[in-house]
């Protein structure tokens, strides 16, 4: 569009704000919102309404229209005089964006601990000041030179066809015999899996050994065969025959978040909870690696540290000559068990994919 001559200076300035601020009133305005990553989910059974969920969920049943803004694709009927009270399809999902409150939590002044480092506040959002509550899940990993010694092996269940197995399931178990002679009624094994040997992501040609995968457990219940029947206790993946028995001690004590004094740098070597390529699988957080540092070069349990991408030299534009580069920040972690030789390391924070190759530093006092 062109102005008339007879509009110059301010006058054509005036006149072009004008028509700019008229366009923009007139455009259609569509409204959207973005919600993070849900932190949990429900799905709904008979009876159940959005504030019925919300009582569930946060404890206050007047969170249902919280729900209702987060969930807009549930459609509750049409003529219910409260459509928060309005009973849902069974099956329907109902997803959550906020974290679940204990009762009265909403009410309550928080005020968080002091004399914590400021470079390990961000674990009031990760986990609690007192420690990692007690997962099995997370110290069923173990990385050794050699292979576990089983002391058995699962041949079948009670149904001779069937190939795997879940939780409440009976096996039929064959023991070593130099093991079978202790084993009694009542007594809990793991059932584990090899994964190995590992090579090292660095030097393709060094081994670093054999990871051991604990997916589940089983307690004895028969000792009068020589095949001894058990039952499954706890499975985190499907139970096949020929997973193999072993002793299995769990942990139950918290860790503890804490810095050492002692300066160290290690490497990512393998994946833990990724099954597939362990030795080149991506990371994020909660996810568990192994690192190639244990009690030997000062790591306990708990020790945090970051993680950091290894620098690459480069170029110089003025000089024949290459430049390295810092190492680039990826994220943090906290060891979860320390071996003599090696950790399991729990990445809490991840800005960027974490692969094996990559390089940890310990955070000192």
């Amino acid at each position: 569009m062109t102005l008339p001559t007879v509009f110059n200076g301010p006058t054509r300035l005036r006149l072009i704000s004008v028509l700019v601020v008229s366009l923009f009133l007139e455009a259609p305005s569509y409204a959207f919102e973005i919600f993070p990553r849900p932190v949990g989910e429900y799905i709904a059974q008979l009876g159940d309404s959005l504030s019925s969920v919300a009582e569930k969920y946060y404890s206050d049943s007047r969170l249902g229209k919280l729900l209702w803004s987060q969930n807009p694709w549930i459609s509750p009927a049409r003529n219910s005089p409260n459509p928060l009270d309005s009973e849902l399809s069974p099956g329907t999902k109902v997803f959550f964006y906020e974290s679940k409150l204990p009762r009265g939590a909403a009410d309550e002044t928080y005020t968080p601990p002091t004399g914590l480092p400021d470079d390990v506040r961000y674990l009031v959002n990760k986990v609690p000041f007192e420690g990692i509550p007690y997962d099995k899940q997370f110290f069923r990993y173990r990385l050794s030179s050699d292979p576990t010694v089983p002391w058995g092996y699962i041949v079948s269940g009670i149904e001779r066809n069937k190939e795997r197995f879940l939780e409440r399931d009976l096996i039929y178990v064959r023991f070593r015999a130099s093991k079978k002679q202790v084993v009694l009624v009542g007594d809990r094994f793991g059932i584990y899996r090899d994964r190995g040997p590992l090579y090292h992501p660095v030097n393709a040609n060094r081994e670093i050994g054999y990871l051991t995968d604990v997916v589940g457990e089983v307690e004895i219940t028969s000792t009068g065969h020589d095949l001894i029947t058990g039952i499954i206790l706890e499975s985190y993946v499907e139970i096949e025959r020929g997973d193999k028995i072993c002793f299995y001690a769990p942990r139950t004590r918290q860790i503890v978040p804490s810095k050492t004094h002692k300066m160290f740098t290690g490497t990512i070597v393998v994946s833990a909870s990724k099954e597939a390529n362990p030795s080149t699988a991506i990371n994020l957080e909660n996810d568990i690696v192994f690192v190639d540092r244990g009690e030997c070069d000062g790591v306990r349990d708990g020790t945090l540290v970051n993680v950091y991408r290894p620098a690459e030299p480069v170029s110089d534009p003025y000089f024949p000559r290459w430049v390295s580069t810092p190492d680039a920040y990826l994220g943090e972690g906290i060891v979860l068990k320390a071996f003599e030789k090696n950790s399991s390391l729990l990445i809490t924070r991840s800005r960027e994919e974490i692969m094996p190759g990559d390089i940890i530093k310990s955070v000192s006092d």
